[in-house]
């Protein structure tokens, strides 16, 4: 009788003892998701929209039925979902093949541009970008790069912070550059457009039409825009009253 009593207390001990076990292992592992998961949101109420370039009757580049279009919006909805991961509020200027215009005949390619950049300031961003493809006439030409309006000192800090970041993945030997095109110059939001690398390349065309590769292009860009956030200049514009 009393090896019975001995044999279940020890069996009742060891299933408290899993029990105990179990439960603390869960609890712990939930309260590390937690953690982590609030240490990423390092983007919280920040407002970025992404400028997929191109669109509906404009393909942009195209090489090897390959169409810049397409992959700059591959390459947006990448960036948009690991912006959204860091807290941000992520807007597109497109979600599909299409153009601002929406148009089904007469494009304008002028309406386009219009329209592109009025969509871009009336969600009031913290920060812009616009996502492209670059193409030469030399098959040689490679790397990526940024761009900046010229009169824009915080274009040009978010240019060069996300470039450095950008250079990690894609081994780019560009610089930044200013460039007097119609979203940097037309928006009254501050912003950069990134060409992500040469689709005349069939080495970087093979990469930008890889999904991976997507991923670790937002990263990296999503890495840049961050520590654009984070710098002094940037805290010291928005504290500062707008004009009249």
């Amino acid at each position: 009788m009393k090896k019975k009593v001995i044999l279940i207390l020890i069996i009742l001990g060891v299933f408290l003892v899993l029990f105990l076990g179990i439960k603390k292992l869960r609890t712990g592992t939930n309260k590390k998701i937690v953690e982590t998961t609030a240490q990423e949101q390092t983007l919280v109420n920040k407002v970025i929209v992404i400028d997929p370039g191109h669109g509906g009757f404009d393909n942009g580049a195209t090489y090897d039925n390959v169409n810049e279009d397409e992959l700059n919006l591959k390459i947006s909805l990448a960036l948009k979902e690991e912006l959204e991961a860091r807290g941000a509020t992520v807007y597109l200027t497109r979600d599909e093949d299409y153009d601002m215009t929406e148009r089904t005949y007469n494009y304008s390619k002028q309406d386009d541009m219009y329209l592109r950049a009025l969509k871009i300031d009336s969600y009031s961003p913290d920060f812009f970008v616009s996502i492209h493809l670059n193409a030469s006439s030399s098959s040689s030409a490679w790397g990526s790069q940024v761009f900046y309006y010229a009169k824009s000192t915080l274009g040009n800090l978010a240019a060069s912070i996300i470039h450095t970041h950008m250079k990690k993945v894609t081994g780019s030997s560009k610089r930044i550059q200013t460039g007097d095109f119609y979203i940097l110059r037309s928006t009254g939001s501050v912003g950069v457009l990134i060409e992500c690398g040469f689709i005349s390349n069939s080495n970087e065309r093979g990469q930008l039409s890889n999904s991976s590769y997507h991923v670790k292009l937002a990263t990296s860009i999503s890495d840049g825009i961050e520590e654009y956030f984070q710098t002094d200049e940037y805290k010291q514009s928005s504290l500062e009253p707008e004009a009249p």
